[in-house]
């Protein structure tokens, strides 16, 4: 049998709210006052909730607001007269499914059941589409039950007991940083870690960076600075995209290494190196080495103990949680509620490739729920990137014909497509392109794209 709670302090409404739906083979209870309602909403556990927008205690969507903080369920119609407009948006905003006018149209009472009856429907059909997320992730947590993940959580415990250093080689996108993180938090949690990007810092500020410098060392070095390797004391310093180190810095990094002390630029003195170094990239060092861009001894004193990531493509079985997990995170930073995600976009991401790794599937799901209006995710059908599209731009005649081009103009071509794509955001550019920020600004360079062309 169905239960409604009708909420009124018009005892004759009230009275012929009860009659009427008793009338149809309803269970009834009836509360006059905001506080009485909510106490029959939690033992009643209603159907449906018919409330009034002013009540002499609480006004509707004051009680509204109380039921769903306190998770009760049931779908609410709000009671309103012409002139409590403002009160009966904030409740329809809070989540009330429908409102009726005063005085009571039984008629389109009806009508408004008959309704909400066929939503009900349609969502507990949807609910049967769709994979509600778990809400029991931590803030950034490593996700992962494949058994590739499983190897990478197995060698952080392994590692995270010793003061090792670590290379961690994977693809762009694949979560290096979040690896390290694990790592540091694992073995000492309350000492600094310091993540130095090797790309985004020009090549003539990097041992200043790294080292520091005492006051006077060159033009402008007007005060003493600390390193970030000293600074990082007993703690973590994570070194991304090691790759890109200049060959003249690598020897000098080499040696800090080695020695396990750090001399300030301009200085005479040591200091003790006493932090781990993790680094990460996303290049093969191994083929580096072989032509010459990267040094073989450094490499070595790197990879003392190794981590490979794989690519999301090759760890399917994490995509469900990896998309419960971001979502829940993303509920929280934007204030949204979406808690279904459609089978059907489960069964399209275990058949993506993922080019961009789990950043893309991150970014897919932020500009889902920006998009989503209600608690179930909805995507842009355009949500993937077409790895095989041919670009037609300097692609084809002016006839129409296919013709050959030069590898420079299909590259031109994808790099603008990729950043129109990604509205210039040079981070997600990057993780679709598989190449750093330094080497997308030369592009953009040489080929001369600009923003809006």
């Amino acid at each position: 049998m169905k239960k409604i709670l009708v909420i009124d302090d018009d005892p004759s409404l009230a009275r012929t709210l009860e009659l009427y739906f008793k009338g149809k083979g309803y269970r009834v209870e009836v509360a006059n006052a905001g506080i009485n309602g909510l106490k029959l909403w939690h033992t009643a556990e209603p159907d449906m909730v018919l409330m009034d927008v002013q009540l002499p205690d609480l006004d509707g969507p004051e009680v509204l607001a109380k039921a769903k903080e306190e998770r009760l369920g049931g779908d609410v119609i709000m009671i309103t007269a012409f002139h409590d407009t403002d009160a009966t948006l904030k409740a329809i905003r809070l989540g009330a499914a429908d409102y009726l006018y005063k005085p009571i149209d039984l008629d389109a009472l009806d009508l408004l059941l008959e309704k909400i009856l066929v939503q009900r429907q349609q969502q507990e059909r949807m609910t049967r589409l769709c994979h509600v997320i778990s809400e029991s992730y931590k803030p950034d947590q490593l996700i992962g039950r494949s058994a590739r993940m499983l190897a990478v959580i197995k060698a952080i415990a392994q590692v995270a007991s010793s003061r090792t250093n670590v290379l961690i080689e994977g693809e762009t996108g694949t979560g290096k940083e979040l690896v390290a993180r694990t790592i540091h938090h694992a073995s000492c949690p309350e000492e600094p870690f310091i993540a130095i990007n090797c790309a985004a810092i020009v090549g003539t500020l990097l041992e200043s960076e790294l080292f520091g410098h005492e006051k006077g060392a060159f033009t402008g070095a007007v005060h003493r600075k600390i390193g970030k390797l000293e600074y990082a004391g007993h703690g973590t310093v994570f070194l991304d995209e090691i790759g890109e180190l200049p060959l003249e810095f690598q020897a000098k990094l080499l040696r800090v290494l080695q020695e396990r002390e750090i001399q300030r630029v301009g200085g005479v003195q040591t200091v003790p190196l006493q932090a781990r170094v993790v680094a990460a990239t996303n290049r093969d060092l191994n083929e580096m080495v072989q032509h010459k861009t990267f040094r073989e001894d450094l490499y070595f004193r790197l990879q003392v103990f190794s981590i490979q990531i794989p690519p999301l493509r090759e760890r399917k079985e994490d995509i469900v949680p990896l998309t419960e997990y971001f979502l829940h995170r993303l509920n929280q930073e934007m204030h949204k509620h979406v808690r279904r995600i459609p089978n059907a976009y489960l069964s399209e991401f275990q058949a993506y490739d993922w080019p961009g790794n789990i950043r893309e599937l991150q970014n897919v799901l932020h500009r889902g729920l920006i998009i989503s209006t209600s608690d179930t995710l909805e995507l842009d059908e355009n949500w993937r990137i077409d790895k095989h599209a041919v670009p037609k731009k300097d692609g084809l005649r002016q006839d129409g014909a296919d013709v050959l081009i030069s590898l420079e103009a299909l590259e031109r071509t994808h790099i603008d497509k990729v950043l129109r794509f990604t509205r210039w955001n040079f981070g997600e550019a990057c993780a679709i392109l598989g190449i750093s920020r330094p080497t997308l600004r030369k592009k953009i360079h040489d080929y001369r794209l600009e923003e809006g062309d």
